[in-house]
């Protein structure tokens, strides 16, 4: 136990002693029908010597000792002035009062003072205490029972440091365990009005202590803006619903940070009811909800070049078809690509497939998408243009495609076979138009004829 512990027990022990002291005048004086000075006199004496020395925090260990010390010479002077059983009796208070230090050194002195001045007072003064009926195996029984006193003291303290060892290595444990997952624990109460928060919650957020105790409202300005309706339903669902509540959202630290987190809150109430408090955590999930966003995307876009793969291009065609306008599709497929990879390696092919989707979704327009097919196959979906107008986009490319692409200092060139299918009223099957863009892609492939609109615009409907 630090310095400092033992001043706050002294404190403790100083304000028993004050209280006691009072209490047992005043029983001296109902029951000897007058009040001695001198009790009371010794009393005021003590207290202003510990409280002196309590007040000074000079040697805090000396005071401890001290004040056992004077309390046995209380206790004592009591039972010389009324030297009766009761009297005698009140001498246990002694080691009884010496647990409050938790502290080996106070209860084997308290211990040990007690069980001297019972010896003293059974075998000097046993005719005033006992009436003259004590032998010797009476003496014993006293000896032995302040050696138990000493010995459960002892035990006593023993035990309960060992418990509260264990309950603050229990609360190092979670305390590091709640640092580790980005963990903070907020409390509000209604009485108070104020606001108290951990140290994980300081670190997730960015705020500090200080400038969050009794700021409810700050909660509020570090929500995302908007995120602000999930702010107000957890309060609805807390003050109003009076029910747990478990929302994620954004918050911005003062540095201007974006920071997901998950919040959990619950109410508690008093026997009558009526809310006192509300307490939760907040969970920093900024990694987890990057990863889901990362799946989220990787699930409809190619990790490549981050365009849209097959399974969100099939879903754009599905809103398109049969809304009655044209549609039309434009399969495209890089010239020579494997040359590149074998000459400059498949890096380079890799950043000319980026630049080349990079130039696609340039040159098209926010409604129409690009699609990657796999390897160097792309896929065009036009809506509601007509045959000029998806001509006019095909040149655009074609121009753009020209100029080539830059790769470490070195112009590669680059072109493309690309083929079209058109279906007037929109109503086509995907799969037969792909099938068809396709076809006419390696028809043009074969006749070195970068672009060809394939004649047969009209597909069939699905059976």
């Amino acid at each position: 136990m630090d310095a400092h512990q033992i001043h706050n027990k002294n404190v403790w022990m100083l304000r028993l002693l004050a209280g006691f002291f009072a209490v047992s005048s005043l029983l001296l004086m109902i029951v000897n029908r007058n009040l001695d000075a001198e009790i009371p006199l010794l009393g005021g004496s003590m207290l202003l010597v510990l409280a002196g020395m309590v007040g000074s925090r000079k040697w805090p260990r000396f005071t401890m000792v001290l004040t056992i010390v004077m309390l046995s010479v209380y206790l004592n002077v009591m039972v010389m002035k009324d030297m009766t059983v009761t009297s005698y009796i009140f001498l246990g208070l002694l080691p009884l009062l010496s647990l409050i230090y938790l502290n080996y050194t106070a209860v084997t002195l308290a211990g040990t003072l007690h069980l001297v001045s019972g010896l003293y007072y059974v075998f000097a003064h046993k005719e005033l205490l006992f009436s003259g009926n004590l032998n010797l195996n009476d003496a014993m029984y006293f000896l032995v029972y302040g050696l138990f006193i000493l010995l459960f003291t002892a035990i006593y303290i023993l035990v309960t440091k060992k418990l509260s060892q264990r309950a603050e290595d229990s609360e190092q444990r979670l305390r590091d365990i709640l640092e580790s997952v980005s963990v903070g624990i907020w409390t509000y109460d209604f009485n108070t009005m104020e606001l108290e928060v951990s140290d994980g919650f300081e670190q997730i957020t960015g705020y500090t202590r200080q400038s969050l105790k009794g700021q409810v409202s700050r909660f509020q300005t570090m929500i995302h803006p908007e995120d602000l309706g999930l702010f107000y339903e957890i309060q609805q669902e807390l003050i109003i619903k009076k029910s747990s509540s478990v929302k994620e959202c954004r918050i911005i630290r003062p540095d201007g940070e974006i920071k997901w987190i998950q919040g959990r809150g619950r109410p508690y109430f008093n026997s009558l009811g009526n809310l006192v408090r509300l307490e939760g955590v907040i969970i920093e999930i900024t990694e987890r909800k990057h990863l889901e966003e990362t799946i989220q995307f990787l699930a409809f876009h190619d990790e490549l070049t981050g365009l849209a793969n097959r399974t969100k291009f099939t879903a754009k065609f599905a809103e398109t078809k049969g809304q009655g306008k044209p549609v039309a599709l434009m399969f495209l497929d890089l010239d020579n690509f494997k040359e590149v990879n074998d000459t400059f390696g498949h890096e380079a092919g890799d950043e000319l497939l980026k630049h080349i989707a990079g130039r696609l979704v340039s040159l098209v327009r926010a409604e129409d998408m690009v699609c990657r097919l796999g390897g160097d196959e792309f896929v065009i979906l036009l809506a509601d243009l007509n045959e000029d107008g998806v001509l006019k986009v095909m040149e655009r490319i074609r121009s753009s495609l020209a100029e080539g692409y830059v790769y470490r200092g070195t112009l590669i060139g680059v072109s493309a076979s690309i083929g079209i299918s058109m279906s007037p009223d929109g109503n086509a099957n995907l799969e037969d138009m792909l099938r068809l863009a396709d076809a006419t892609m390696y028809d043009v492939k074969r006749g070195g004829d970068s672009i060809q609109l394939t004649a047969e615009r009209n597909l069939p409907l699905p059976s």
